[in-house]
């Protein structure tokens, strides 16, 4: 974790790569969601590349995650 944050800290955004995981459609694990909210309180961009799962779904609404739906080349900062 450390190690990520001080990467995060000279990054402009991450990508959240939030593919389906044994059956959980647009998967997010405990990791992935501790690393959206240190970017959050960084102010960093947070892209999710598919929807958020249901079980996340008003949290990354409520701190405006991107949702690329897919497409990479939406990416914009």
């Amino acid at each position: 974790m450390e190690s990520f944050n001080e990467d995060l800290k000279k990054s402009d955004a991450i990508l959240v790569m939030n593919y389906t995981k044994n059956g959980k459609e647009n998967y997010i694990g405990t990791n992935s969601l501790m690393e959206i909210g240190v970017a959050f309180i960084l102010n960093k961009k947070i892209f999710l590349l598919n929807p958020p799962p249901e079980c996340a779904k008003h949290e990354l609404e409520a701190i405006e995650a991107d949702v690329l739906d897919g497409d990479l080349s939406r990416i914009s900062l």
